[in-house]
């Protein structure tokens, strides 16, 4: 037992304080001898005097040690010999601890300093944020991209974006990962990812902010290149068949480089002119018909943001729908709260809402052989997000042409100008929204509208 001379050095010490306690007890009371009372009382006085001290002495060293200990210093340097076997066995146990406590505050700050120079190596941007919203630690690359450094507040990213501050100060997520893109001055657009942290002391915001201007300009490149294609392609459509009807007609009234006589033209040529006529107009309408729809595509209005119930607006929404077609043959449900508000354009996001349901109502039109052909409206408000879906259990749209949907003008319906679902995209992120297509529990096909609240 390594503290054996402590509890031995106490034992005595308790032994001769008792016993000589019971002599002066006898003494003064049985013998009255009141002199050696005096005297063996003093000696139990001193005896008392020198265990408390005794335990001073250890307690005021292993006081002053786990204070070092709780202000992590470890520099406090314990007395190895006092001369006393007891204590020394004490002071030995301490200066161990001491050690270990040493060693690992040297491995812990040697770790610290590893994972700091990855930090602090990563192109990626990392910084916290306390609640009082201080930044608490930064690496250079999110200095450089944001033109934060350590102390600020996190205010300062107004410069980026009027809305920036309180995404990060005012998104709670529950430990899971909350994102947005914002565009600084240079014309970086920048993607901030938040995840809460719950320690003891606080809670604390981790942001992960990383530029990707390259991998959106990449995405944008081939949207366009999708939209070059589609546009091409449709123009083609309608340019070519005039062309070519054009030449045929004209040769019908021009020979040799020049006008064919009226009694030279006969009924059949007649009626060959005016069936090319007629596809020509035909295809210059649809034609005409198309940039049109380009130009609505192009040319939205601003937002006329107000606050709106959403509830009434979809239960306005599906009066207008209740005049399509296949309406009354589908079962609606309607999963929707009393009231649900948010600021919005009211009139844009019908347009979105009527597109959608018509779609999902087109979409049980072509398909006969559901049996119960269901819509399903639910709307609901999460953490920072309202969303609002839009589901149908007709024909699932296939997986490659998933990505392919809201590219404008593409389309699967033959009589289809591909112009909804993109529209509807554009318009719900000039509201500041979003529209994602997906799955659901129950395998329908939901198109999931978001808003801010």
């Amino acid at each position: 037992m390594t503290n054996k001379h402590f509890y031995r050095a106490i034992i005595i010490r308790l032994i001769c304080i008792v016993g000589l306690t019971i002599a002066v007890s006898y003494l003064f009371f049985v013998k009255h001898q009141f002199i050696w009372s005096a005297v063996i009382m003093l000696i139990v006085i001193s005896f008392a005097l020198n265990t408390i001290a005794y335990f001073n002495q250890v307690n005021q060293w292993i006081a002053s040690f786990l204070l070092g200990i709780e202000n992590e210093d470890t520099t406090l340097k314990i007395p190895q010999k006092t001369g006393n076997k007891a204590i020394d066995e004490i002071f030995n146990g301490l200066h161990r601890l001491n050690e270990l406590f040493r060693k690992t505050k040297i491995e812990i700050g040697t770790q610290e300093q590893y994972y700091l120079s990855i930090i602090n190596q990563s192109a990626t941007g990392l910084f916290s944020v306390n609640e009082q919203g201080r930044i608490i630690n930064i690496n250079p690359a999110a200095e450089k991209l944001t033109g934060l450094i350590a102390f600020h507040h996190v205010n300062t990213l107004s410069r980026i974006s009027d809305t920036l501050p309180d995404f990060i100060l005012k998104t709670k997520n529950d430990h899971k990962s909350t994102s947005a893109i914002f565009e600084n001055q240079k014309g970086q657009k920048l993607l901030f990812k938040i995840t809460q942290i719950i320690t003891p002391a606080e809670v604390i915001k981790l942001v992960v902010v990383s530029d990707i201007t390259k991998e959106l300009d990449s995405r944008e490149v081939d949207a366009w290149i999708k939209l070059a294609r589609t546009l091409s392609h449709e123009i083609m459509n309608n340019v070519a068949p005039i062309t070519t009807l054009s030449q045929v007609t004209l040769n019908y009234f021009v020979r040799n480089e020049q006008a064919v006589s009226s009694d030279n033209i006969s009924q059949e040529t007649v009626n060959k002119t005016i069936k090319g006529l007629q596809v020509i107009e035909e295809r210059s309408s649809g034609l005409i018909k198309f940039v049109d729809n380009y130009r609505k595509f192009t040319k939205l209005p601003e937002p006329d943001l107000q606050k709106v119930d959403l509830i009434k607006l979809i239960s306005k929404v599906l009066m207008v729908c209740s005049g399509f077609k296949n309406f009354d043959e589908v079962q609606v449900e309607e999963h929707l709260p009393d009231s649900l508000f948010t600021i919005t354009d009211d009139n844009l996001l019908s347009q979105v809402l009527i597109n959608l349901i018509k779609n999902a109502l087109e979409n049980h039109g072509e398909n006969r052989t559901i049996e119960n052909p269901i819509i399903q409206i639910k709307a609901s408000k999460e953490t920072d997000r309202i969303k609002i879906d839009i589901c149908n259990n007709g024909d699932e749209i296939p997986p490659e042409l998933r990505e392919q949907i809201f590219v404008p003008f593409f389309t699967t319906k033959e009589n289809g100008s591909g112009i909804g679902l993109s529209l509807s995209k554009q318009i719900m992120l000039k509201l500041g929204g979003d529209i994602i297509l997906r799955t659901n529990s129950r395998n329908f096909t939901c198109f999931t509208i978001s808003l801010p609240k």
